[in-house]
């Protein structure tokens, strides 16, 4: 059958007595960090919230959704909690990521990632992979004809896929809640100094 990749939101907690990732059927993961302070802008356009709403649930302890007719519940944790239940120590079959690299430096970014999954892609494949799964060719893709992962109150999925643009947008006041609830966390990943 070979492999299959799936994308759980779940944090890597046990759950009322059971985990929510079992490594005894999993082959491995691949974890994609981003900053929070971007996270909390596209958090509030894919929910279709405020971004004050987007800080709040990023910042709830112990957050979860609940499940409905088209996705099972959730354990999230906070973006903090959340963060260290996939990265809180080394573990072979967990590829660690930041989402800034892969758009910085794409072919060392990836390059790095077919290594950890035992592929050897020519650099004119990793340049063709790369160039198909570019943000901006999704963003096409989904404007042709649409994307079945986006929510109903998002106007779309795939909105802008930039770094930074919590320059642009978050008060200094949202700044401050999302480094008070998370500076530990951000500083790891090379987050802070802003």
């Amino acid at each position: 059958m070979g492999l299959i990749f799936i994308k759980p939101h779940q944090g890597l907690v046990v759950d009322r007595g059971h985990v929510t990732i079992n490594f005894a059927v999993t082959s491995g993961a691949i974890y994609i960090v981003r900053n929070p302070l971007d996270v909390a802008i596209s958090y509030a356009h894919h929910l279709g919230r405020s971004i004050d709403r987007a800080i709040e649930f990023m910042n709830r302890q112990n957050a979860e959704v609940s499940g409905n007719d088209k996705q099972v519940y959730e354990v999230y944790g906070s973006w903090s909690q959340h963060v260290m239940s996939w990265t809180r120590k080394p573990h072979p079959a967990i590829y660690v990521m930041r989402y800034e690299d892969m758009l910085n430096e794409p072919q060392k970014t990836f390059g790095a990632l077919a290594q950890h999954l035992l592929f050897k892609p020519s650099d004119e494949q990793l340049t063709d992979a790369i160039d198909r799964s570019s943000f901006e060719r999704l963003r096409e893709q989904e404007e042709k004809d649409g994307f079945r992962e986006r929510p109903e109150k998002a106007e779309r999925f795939f909105r802008e896929g930039r770094a930074g643009q919590w320059k642009e947008v978050l008060t200094p006041q949202q700044v401050q809640r999302i480094v008070d609830a998370h500076g530990e966390q951000m500083q790891r990943f090379g987050y802070l100094p802003l």
